[in-house]
């Protein structure tokens, strides 16, 4: 499961943070996690953009998902990269987010923007939402709303939770 933050909505915004983690969503446990803090510095050297009502948005977030957004001191190529080692070690056959033509996408740019490859197979994007409604299932909160990596955690749990609909034959 992937998350991130941005400074914008559109292909190659500002990614602030990734947050992931490995799951399997038959058995519920969880695995591996990832999570770094992008300077946004660094992301506009790379030609990345800032959209001023996403920044505005973030004025109107909680105090605690202002820091752990704004907090990064890292270079965006050195977090892709160290991303991309991350999703290749764990053998990700499927890559979940919500939505995949959100934050995959915008990752996707960013990867592009830095000359870097996609880490993950065209045909991996699993949406989390389309789940959700098939199943009637609702995401739980975990942690701070707004952190990449609890976002992450709490829609892999959502996931988990749609696939126990499902029955054993999942």
């Amino acid at each position: 499961m992937i998350d991130i933050e941005t400074l914008g909505t559109k292909p190659g915004s500002v990614i602030l943070s990734i947050g992931a983690v490995t799951f399997d969503a038959l058995t519920g446990e969880f695995g591996e996690e990832f999570y770094a803090s992008i300077n946004p510095a660094s992301a506009t050297k790379a030609g990345l953009t800032i959209d001023a009502a996403t920044v505005q948005w973030w004025m109107e977030q909680s105090e605690e998902a202002r820091r752990s957004a704004f907090a990064g001191d890292r270079q965006v190529g050195g977090v892709l990269a160290e991303f991309s080692t991350y999703v290749r070690r764990t053998c990700a056959d499927r890559v979940w987010a919500k939505p995949p033509s959100f934050d995959l996408v915008l990752i996707e740019s960013a990867f592009q923007a830095c000359g870097m490859e996609t880490p993950w197979h065209y045909r991996s994007p699993r949406d989390c939402r389309t789940l959700f409604d098939l199943t009637g299932t609702t995401q739980p909160s975990v942690g701070i709303a707004h952190n990449a990596l609890d976002d992450a955690k709490a829609q892999a749990m959502g996931v988990i939770e749609a696939y126990g609909r499902f029955g054993p034959q999942a």
